[in-house]
């Protein structure tokens, strides 16, 4: 029959190998430790252990305060529009934007000797309103009219 071999382990002490890292740790981690006292002094200066230590203190009273004003109907209302603005934005393609700024810029073969840029004629305003690009851009803006009419319509009824 097999017989169990006894194996005996030190036990070990916790304190003494915490109290050994913690003497190798400054000639190990000197860098680092010197960058991390740079970043408490910067956050001591700027008050901000002080923001956070008010912060900590104020506690249950805080977030007692922020839910409460969190629960008012004009702060739901407003979460609920940037969310819904947010949603809007994200839809909107950067290249739209883009084009739009383009536009917008003044052309430099567009500008009078002195820099003033050019004031087109009414044949070339009556033309640029005539183009398919603004007559998109009219129906997108007429598009957005009629939902928020549709919108007042339904409120009123």
């Amino acid at each position: 029959m097999a017989k169990a071999i006894q194996l005996d382990l030190p036990a070990r002490d916790r304190r003494a190998e915490l109290q050994k890292r913690l003497a190798e740790a400054p000639a190990e981690h000197a860098e680092a430790i010197l960058e991390f006292l740079e970043l408490l002094e910067v956050l001591h200066q700027q008050n901000v252990l002080s923001t956070i230590r008010g912060a900590v203190g104020a506690g249950d009273s805080l977030v007692t305060s922020v839910s409460k004003a969190m629960a008012q109907p004009e702060s739901v209302r407003a979460m609920r529009n940037l969310i819904a603005l947010s949603r809007i934005l994200g839809r909107i393609d950067p290249e739209l934007i883009h084009a739009v700024e383009k536009s917008m810029a003044v052309l430099p073969g567009n500008a009078q000797p002195d820099g003033r840029p050019r004031i087109p004629s009414l044949l070339q305003i009556a033309k640029l309103w005539w183009s398919p690009s603004v007559r998109r851009s009219l129906f997108a803006g007429g598009l957005l009219l009629a939902g928020v009419g549709l919108y007042l319509e339904k409120r009123r009824s």
